[in-house]
């Protein structure tokens, strides 16, 4: 049945049920017969009459309300011979002990022949639902080939759904579980594919009265991670190495990059600790020159400052040929390694 609006006139004009057809965004009812109305009266006119069949459901839309399903039916519009039916919200109501009960209103959509639709009307809180979600990653591939380490890395987010059922009655619970762009939905398997919204898979789940049932939904995604050899830290590669996920050869061969690795950072962290070094003493020579200024020439600090500048002079020559002789090292640890990472593969 449509919606009706107005009210009943006093005698209501006797008329048989509209002709429908589908227009291209719209479905049309025309009368068979005019109808005469008097001025600034009302009246009920019929449309369709017929039955059509209803499936009662519980809808679980986690962004909705989230631990309790909504309350839902699936209207099924016959075969492709029947008429659509227009928009409009529905009254709802069921029958208990030979009486109708109202238990609520429902916003239908355009439903076309031979589709069906599910309306939510009220929330469900005899049935309660807990979801949790365990991300997890696995590597399926790694190859190393011109100092570059690709991993095949596959994503899977695994959401549990943990449903208690009704206490007095059976439930058909349709879970929309959130589609993402890029995954693929794994688990549930085989069997029939779930329906689509434009943006969640509907999952159907039994649930017996007064019993608990666990449903699993798995998402998965590929993707490929490239890492520059020469340019991760010994950290990044001995992890590497020490993955379980690894062929052993892929291993021992990160292994010895980390061990090259480390033989650069050593290198490197001298080379630093030696510029610090020389640039504290450029700083300190700063100073004492600003205090030799305001000194008188012949007096102790002045001698004193003098000899400091000459110890700090020497330090720096030597400095000078200590940093010459790191930043060498460096370069020969950082082109070893870099030698021997191009001579990889696996």
């Amino acid at each position: 049945s449509a919606p009706f609006a107005g009210a009943m006139p006093q005698r209501a004009a006797e008329t048989t049920p509209a002709e429908s057809a589908e227009a291209t965004a719209q479905v049309l009812f025309r009368y068979p017969q005019p109808v005469t109305l008097a001025n600034g009266g009302t009246m009920m006119m019929p449309i369709t009459a017929r039955a059509i069949p209803a499936e009662r459901l519980s809808l679980y839309q986690p962004n909705t309300q989230p631990r309790h399903p909504l309350a839902a039916l699936r209207l099924s519009n016959g075969d492709s011979g029947e008429t659509g039916l227009p928009p409009g919200v529905l009254t709802l109501y069921e029958r208990l002990g030979g009486a109708a009960a109202y238990v609520g209103d429902a916003r239908l959509a355009t439903l076309p022949a031979g589709e069906s639709r599910i309306l939510s009307f009220a929330v469900d809180q005899a049935v309660t639902v807990d979801r949790s979600e365990q991300p997890s990653r696995t590597l399926s591939r790694a190859t190393l080939a011109d100092g570059v380490l690709q991993l095949t890395v596959t994503d899977r987010q695994t959401t549990t759904y943990r449903i208690a059922g009704a206490a007095g009655e059976d439930r058909t619970v349709i879970v929309e579980h959130p589609r993402r762009s890029g995954w693929e939905l794994v688990q549930p398997s085989g069997g029939a594919a779930p329906d689509l919204t434009a943006d969640a898979y509907r999952l159907p789940v039994a649930v017996p009265a007064g019993q608990t049932v666990t449903l699993s939904v798995a998402l998965e995604r590929p993707r490929i991670e490239r890492f520059g050899i020469s340019e991760m830290s010994p950290e990044q590669v001995r992890a590497y190495a020490s993955s379980t996920e690894l062929p052993p050869a892929a291993r021992e061969a990160l292994a010895k990059v980390a061990t090259l690795r480390a033989a650069v950072a050593d290198k490197e962290r001298r080379v630093g600790e030696l510029e610090r070094e020389q640039a504290e003493i450029g700083k300190e020579q700063e100073r004492l020159r600003q205090n030799l200024a305001t000194l008188p020439r012949d007096s102790d600090l002045f001698k004193r400052t003098i000899a400091k500048m000459g110890e700090q002079e020497t330090r720096l020559d030597g400095l000078s040929r200590e940093l010459a002789t790191a930043r060498k090292e460096a370069d020969t640890a950082r082109n070893t390694l870099r030698d021997q990472v191009r001579g990889m593969t696996f």
